[in-house]
């Protein structure tokens, strides 16, 4: 009897600690950037999006961002 609710525990415990872990993990892959502005970007990280449609580029300081398609270059 000890030896099944220690095992249940064990079990309970680790999938409480996936589900928390993949709700983390979310908050990180789905974060947003302010928008880059056309030219050198100057932010840290931002996002460069094409003007006419719904691609885009994370830009970093120092790349240049190019609305016209949405990509980022040094």
């Amino acid at each position: 009897m000890k030896k099944s609710m220690i095992v249940l525990v064990g079990v309970l415990t680790f999938v409480f600690g996936v589900v928390l872990a993949q709700d983390a993990s979310a908050a990180f892959k789905f974060k947003r950037f302010e928008h880059c502005p056309d030219g050198l970007v100057s932010a840290k990280t931002c996002e460069c999006h094409a003007t006419n449609s719904r691609h885009w580029h994370y830009c970093h300081a120092g790349q240049y961002c190019h609305t016209y398609d949405g990509t980022c270059h040094k």
